[in-house]
């Protein structure tokens, strides 16, 4: 096994050594503390917070070393990102994550402490959950006693391949479906007709939007995610199996890294894509490039040149409802674009307001 720490959980590393032994099994144990450290052990840029996300990466990232360094492809990597007690105001609560990684599944424990306790009772809690995590990895059973002041929270997902090598970068885009990646390549983009989002939640207008583009392009629709955003990290891994186990009436679903239609256009040339009057605003607006229309229109020449094709539906927008008739496409690039007539299709629905509503219904139930 091998372990990489940050912010907590060194005093497991040293009951570790406390056993004869040890050697035999702990191939290392690393301590990337500051953020240029943690940079250069995961070969990936910052900010590394401490979100369960950090932990898994230093998990995924230790259990690769400790099979390079052992030969072992059984080895377990443990990973752990914490922010406890400190000298200084933070705004958040002190926590901290753990994640233990096998060749099959990734265990996640959350941990949040009360923060009238100080920082090596913190310390202590946090060490004694990882090696219990970790006991549990190996196939053990190992119990402790956790105080009131910490809760604690398990949940072991599943190991993906594709999902890892997307967020690694190794992988540019994978077909999703059945719970799993099931090819690390996305075959006849020119066939395909995609309705991208993000998915959170995934809802009745989006199977809408896939049925009336259908109709419209005579190509089967499907659902595409980037794990990439303009301007934001990328998903952390358990998010993108939770949007990407959402039903989807057999659809199938794209995962890529490309948050942009040039970028997913490059990637699937011939594609078309189906999408709301909003999203069409955006598509054509200089802003979203490099605030210049000769921006903008280098953009819409690259779409058409790659064969792209663009379905925009009406939807309710500022207290009316506007289609592609309201959006200000430039001269010559009408051909990109589409219309879904209202009468056909129209998507009222948003996954903002569904996410806001959630969240008052919870309020309101204590859940």
């Amino acid at each position: 096994m091998a372990l990489s720490l940050t912010g907590g959980g060194s005093r497991a590393i040293s009951w570790l050594f406390n056993h004869p032994g040890a050697s035999r099994v702990l191939v290392e144990a690393q301590i990337p503390y500051s953020e240029q450290a943690i940079d250069a052990y995961l070969d990936q840029p910052g900010p590394h917070r401490a979100v369960a996300e950090t932990a898994r990466r230093l998990a995924l990232v230790a259990r690769r070393r400790a099979i390079r360094l052992s030969g072992d492809d059984g080895a377990v990597g443990v990973g752990a990102s914490a922010a406890l007690a400190t000298d200084r105001e933070r705004r958040g609560e002190d926590r901290a994550f753990i994640v233990t990684c096998n060749a099959e599944s990734y265990e996640f424990t959350t941990m949040r402490f009360d923060k009238s306790v100080d920082r090596l009772a913190q310390e202590e809690m946090l060490s004694t959950v990882l090696l219990v995590t970790l006991a549990s990895t190996c196939g053990l059973t190992v119990t402790a006693e956790t105080p009131s002041w910490a809760q604690t929270e398990r949940l072991v997902v599943a190991v993906d391949r594709g999902v890892e090598e997307l967020l690694d970068g190794a992988l540019p885009a994978a077909e999703f479906a059945d719970g799993a990646t099931i090819s690390r390549a996305v075959s006849d983009p020119d066939d395909r007709l995609l309705v991208s989002g993000s998915f959170n939640p995934l809802h009745p207008g989006h199977a809408g939007l896939a049925i009336a583009a259908e109709r419209r392009s005579g190509r089967i629709a499907g659902f595409e995610l980037s794990v990439h955003n303009v301007d934001k990290p990328a998903l952390p891994y358990r998010e993108i199996l939770r949007r990407a186990a959402q039903p989807r009436d057999g659809r199938t679903l794209v995962l890529t890294r490309e948050p942009t239609f040039l970028g997913k256009a490059n990637l699937l040339p011939g594609c078309w894509f189906a999408i709301g009057y909003d999203t069409a605003v955006r598509l054509v607006a200089p802003d979203y490039y490099d605030g210049t229309n000769m921006g903008m229109e280098v953009a819409l020449a690259g779409l058409r040149d790659l064969g792209s094709r663009f379905f925009v539906a009406s939807r309710q927008w500022e207290g009316s409802c506007r289609g592609l008739e309201d959006v200000a496409i430039p001269a010559g690039y009408d051909d990109l674009f589409e219309s879904i007539p209202e009468s056909e299709f129209r998507m009222d629905v948003s996954s903002t307001a569904l996410r806001e509503n959630i969240v008052e219904q919870s309020s309101v139930t204590g859940l």
